[in-house]
């Protein structure tokens, strides 16, 4: 399993260690011990600037101790379950039936990250927690986080965006209060390059992560101001008018036809009930996405030919619109008959002719029944 994970070259790449960049049925699977295999064979203690465990949701951070006393270690992202980070981005990380699904011990964990920051040389400067940490706000972290911040008060720091100088207060924070306790300030998540308080990037509100423009740039949504950054895409530009949307407050569609990204003001969408697949008005056609006046729903062809052929199709609304689909498979049915007809089928297999065959038969019977 150590071999499988470290052959992904995307996972590490020199100084980073980043399981989120490989398939989430491998990440899964790794334990504590494979973790550590991996930890020691790049002598991480000595090599590692950036741990991301994004992905690793069956381990208990025991496997993380080849890093204890490390000097060079930047950052470390212990976000593991990346289905429960679908949840934790939102206001539900503090609502009573947020899920608990995190494996990550702090017994473990919070003493491995106190012998960092003790470290008198140490580069700690970005600690991730998990949401399920930040829910608990247990004794423990909170009292590492006052021994982190007590750590890097004394640091002066350089912005990597207008050059000053700066001493950041509080690095994590710790004010129990606040639905942002535990999240870090003053760093950038993806370059962790560090902004002050003038300077201090974007946040965005569903990967709950800051940054500066230069990496990620962040858009807000001109209704209620709710800030996303380009890898969550929940804030979406309109190429058409330029205006910028949440999903909750106007929805912006990229049709899947022509590939434009536009607002519902400036061209009707049609999102189909079964698949979710999106076209814009201006593609709509048989081979797409379309509105039914009958039942009042967008569906596609697609689906509604399997309903078609399940029985289920009932509206007539419905079948109207897949009227030209079903003649263009029946042009389809003629012509493997015609080729079985004229003694081609050596260009068919068994299973294409019993199928056209099968096929044929079915609508041989409907018609027979309908006169």
């Amino acid at each position: 399993m150590m071999a499988a994970a470290l052959g992904h070259g995307a996972c590490f790449n020199s100084d980073t260690l980043n399981f989120g960049e490989i398939s989430s049925i491998l990440t899964s699977k790794l334990t504590d011990d494979d973790i550590t295999g991996i930890l020691l064979s790049i002598d991480a203690v000595n090599t590692l600037k950036v741990l991301k465990l994004i992905g690793c949701d069956n381990i208990s951070g025991v496997g993380l101790e080849p890093l204890r006393g490390s000097s060079v270690l930047e950052q470390i992202d212990l976000s593991t379950s990346l289905s429960t980070l679908g949840v934790a981005t939102s206001a539900d990380l503090f609502s009573s039936n947020f899920p608990w699904r995190f494996a990550l011990s702090e017994d473990t964990i919070v003493p491995i990250l106190d012998s960092i920051i003790g470290q008198k040389d140490r580069s700690l400067k970005n600690v991730i927690f998990p949401p399920v940490w930040r829910k608990n706000k247990s004794a423990m972290l909170t009292s590492f986080m006052e021994r982190y911040n007590l750590a890097q008060s004394s640091r002066i720091c350089s912005c990597s965006e207008c050059g000053d100088d700066f001493q950041g207060s509080p690095w994590l924070n710790d004010g129990a209060g606040s639905k942002q306790f535990g999240l870090h300030n003053y760093v950038c998540y993806a370059c962790t390059q560090h902004l002050c308080d003038d300077c201090n990037g974007s946040f965005c509100n569903e990967c709950q992560k800051k940054f500066c423009d230069s990496c990620c740039p962040t858009q807000y949504c001109d209704v209620c101001g709710k800030a996303s950054c380009m890898d969550c895409s929940e804030v979406m530009l309109c190429e058409n008018c330029d205006a910028c949307y949440c999903f909750d407050c106007h929805p912006v569609h990229t049709c899947e036809c022509c590939d434009r990204t536009r607002c519902m003001d400036c061209v009707i969408h049609n999102i189909c009930v079964g698949c979710g697949d999106c076209n814009c008005g201006d593609c709509a056609c048989e081979h797409t996405v379309q509105w039914c006046e009958f039942c009042e729903e967008d569906s596609c062809n697609e689906c509604r030919l399997e309903a078609y052929k399940a029985g289920h199709l009932d509206c007539m609304g419905c079948r109207a619109l897949l009227l030209p689909r079903i003649m263009h498979e029946k042009d389809a049915l003629l012509l493997v008959l015609q080729a079985i007809n004229d003694g081609k089928v050596a260009i068919l297999s068994e299973e294409m002719i019993i199928e056209a065959l099968m096929k044929f038969a079915a609508s041989q019977s409907e018609n027979s029944d309908s006169t």
